[in-house]
C-alpha cells in the first residue's frame, strides 16, 4: 500500500508525466516538452511562495481550481504574460492534470474543478499580407552576386511557394527537395508532422542553381545552410 501511494504521489506522476507519457507514449517534440516543463518550474515556484510547500512536499488536492487561478493571475499580473501565454501555460497544465486523474481516483474532484476553467479570450491580430509585385520585390531584394543573395533568393521563393514556416524551411535537407519530372518539397513540421508541397517551375529552377552552390550536394546537407557555418563555401 504504501509502494502504491508513492506511485501515485505528486512528484512521482509529474516525473512519469514527463519521462513516461510525453516522451514515450505521446511522443510530443522537444520543444513542447521544454514549454511544459517551463509551466511547471514557474507553477513550482509560486507554489513555494504562496502554499509554503516545496514541490516534494505538494500534493494533487493541491492544485485546486482557486490555486490554478491564483497562478495564471499571476503570470499575467507579476510577470507580465500575454493572454495567449497564460492560455498555453494552462493548457500545459490540463494536459498533466488529465494524465494524473488516471492514476490518483481521489484527486477526481479536485481535477474535474480545475479542468473547468476555461482558456481567457482574447482579440487576435488580423493577419495582413502582401500583394504580388511587393513579394516579387521581397524575393528580388537580394544581391544574387553573393553566395548569401543566391541562398536567400532561393529561400524566400520556396517560402512564398510553399507557405512553409521558416523553422521548416531553414531545416530542409537537399534530398527533402525533388526536382526533376515533378518538382516537389517534403516539409517537416510541428508534432512530426510532414506534408508535400509542389514546387513551381521558377521555384524548382532556382533551387537547381542554388543545389549547384552548396559544398557537396548530397541529400543530408541542409538546403540552406548559414553563412557561417563550416559546410559553407566562401563568399563571393
Amino acid at each position: 500500500m504504501a509502494d502504491l501511494a508513492s506511485n501515485r504521489s505528486f512528484p512521482a506522476l509529474l516525473q512519469r508525466f514527463f519521462v513516461e507519457h510525453l516522451r514515450q507514449q505521446r511522443a510530443v517534440s522537444p520543444s513542447t516538452v521544454a514549454a511544459y516543463r517551463d509551466t511547471f518550474r514557474l507553477l513550482l515556484l509560486f507554489a513555494q511562495k504562496r502554499i509554503g510547500k516545496t514541490p516534494t512536499q505538494l500534493a494533487l488536492g493541491d492544485l485546486d481550481a482557486a490555486f490554478i487561478l491564483a497562478f495564471l493571475d499571476h503570470l499575467e499580473r507579476e510577470r507580465g504574460n500575454s493572454v495567449r501565454s497564460r492560455n498555453a501555460r494552462l493548457s500545459a497544465v490540463r494536459t498533466f492534470l488529465k494524465y494524473a486523474a488516471h492514476h490518483d481516483l481521489t484527486a477526481l474532484a479536485t481535477i474535474e474543478h480545475a479542468l473547468a476553467i476555461p482558456q481567457k479570450r482574447h482579440d487576435k491580430a488580423v493577419l495582413g499580407f502582401l500583394s504580388r509585385p511587393e513579394m516579387d520585390a521581397v524575393m528580388a531584394a537580394p544581391d544574387t552576386r553573393t553566395w548569401v543573395g543566391r541562398r536567400d533568393r532561393a529561400l524566400f521563393t520556396l517560402l512564398y511557394n510553399t507557405g512553409a514556416r521558416v523553422s521548416e524551411a531553414i531545416n530542409l535537407r537537399v534530398g527533402d527537395v525533388v526536382l526533376d519530372v515533378s518538382p516537389v518539397a517534403h516539409l517537416h513540421g510541428k508534432g512530426r508532422k510532414r506534408r508535400s508541397v509542389p514546387l513551381w517551375k521558377n521555384t524548382a529552377g532556382l533551387l537547381r542553381v542554388w543545389v549547384r552552390h552548396l559544398p557537396s550536394g548530397t541529400d543530408a546537407d541542409h538546403l540552406f545552410p548559414s553563412s557561417s557555418g563550416a559546410s559553407c563555401p566562401a563568399q563571393t
